[in-house]
């Protein structure tokens, strides 16, 4: 009976298993999750994997749908005996595209941590574009967009905004941000630098920017048919073979769903999980993250974990059954009321959206 081959990485959410630079790479969802770049947590959320697994499966199976000439790594659900599964039903295991991970080498140069991205002037295909693309439709309250617009003018105008804006502000339109994939920590990038550690070509870079805004205005009109808004998210894409050799094509990769959205009810209720980093944010372990990574920055260190557990004395606390139990409802709620609304079927019978919407209201 075939089973999982061996491990390739292990992530904070899901583990990724297969033969290097073979396809099918298996994508297994855990219960896991992460906030602030901790990496796992000492709580599960039980069912998470399953429905995240099964919804981003739903998501790039809408958009192929919906736009020409999508391209995507997902080759659709299998279960533990690594067989299909069938549409409308669910599994923890996601079957995609092999593609390349070339890491940045760091170095340390006058007391700073220096990465070198030079592997990436090659051009190379079917690799990780090494950036977290970032798409804003506003600044909602807790976005740490509000933080690097405050007293930044210049930064204001390179956005093409006129003033800074205040929590719950609906942009004109909508904004997009980089920052690295591939480092201890996520580090904001200029448009220029994103560009130049990928080594994209300005049509490139250009090309990434359209495909972005086209996904993010086709997810925000998804979540509005189940009366929720997209504030923002992120996008992971590859690099593939383009039809000529001077502008390279890209493809959707990773996973979409609300770990990687920030979603919210018409009553303001996150439905995502900036829940979690809500709960936590009121926290000394809070506190001491942020102090962890400014002392790692300031000595050129990577492993501002270390800092935040040996020397700060701090780490995360276990949450409560109630919130555990508010945020596992979320995930299978959404695949439910999404899979509803686009094919008249339910996958996990979970509570209705408004029921699960009543139990984060009631935590956040």
């Amino acid at each position: 009976m075939p089973e999982l081959p061996g491990l390739l990485y292990k992530g904070s959410v899901k583990n990724v298993h297969g033969v290097e630079g073979r396809d099918p790479y298996y994508f297994s969802f855990s219960d896991r999750y992460s906030i602030f770049d901790w990496g796992e947590m000492p709580d599960v959320i039980s069912g998470k994997g399953e429905a995240l697994a099964t919804m981003g499966d739903l998501f790039f199976r809408i958009l192929e749908k919906e736009i020409p000439n999508f391209s995507h790594h997902s080759l659709g659900l299998v279960n533990e005996n690594l067989e299909k599964v069938d549409f409308g039903k669910s599994s923890r295991i996601l079957a995609v595209k092999s593609i390349k991970r070339i890491l940045p080498k760091s170095s340390h140069e006058n007391g700073k941590i220096s990465w070198d991205y030079s592997a990436y002037a090659s051009r190379p295909v079917n690799t990780l574009v090494p950036l977290e693309v970032v798409f804003r439709f506003g600044s909602p309250e807790g976005s740490s967009f509000l933080k690097r617009v405050e007293n930044n003018a210049s930064y204001l105008k390179n956005l093409g905004l006129t003033s800074v804006p205040k929590a719950g502000t609906i942009f004109p339109f909508p904004i997009i941000e980089f920052f690295t994939k591939l480092e201890s920590t996520d580090r904001y990038l200029d448009d220029q630098e994103a560009q130049k550690i990928s080594g994209m070509n300005e049509d490139e870079f250009n090309k990434l920017k359209k495909i972005t805004l086209l996904l993010a205005t086709h997810l925000k009109e998804l979540f509005r048919q189940i009366d929720l808004q997209l504030w923002d998210g992120k996008f992971e894409f590859s690099f593939l073979q383009g039809h000529t050799s001077v502008i390279r094509d890209f493809q959707l990769v990773d996973s979409i769903g609300p770990d990687e959205l920030r979603i919210v009810s018409r009553n303001g209720v996150h439905v995502s999980k900036e829940i979690l980093r809500k709960v936590y944010r009121n926290s000394s372990w809070y506190q001491a993250v942020e102090e962890a990574k400014k002392i790692a920055y300031n000595r050129g260190e990577k492993n501002w974990k270390f800092i935040c557990i040996k020397e700060l004395k701090q780490e995360p606390e276990k949450l409560s059954s109630k919130v555990l139990e508010a945020v596992g409802e979320i995930y299978p709620a959404l695949v439910d009321a999404l899979m509803e609304k686009k094919f008249g079927l339910k996958i996990f019978s979970a509570p209705p959206l408004e029921h699960v919407i009543h139990k984060l209201g009631e935590i956040s």
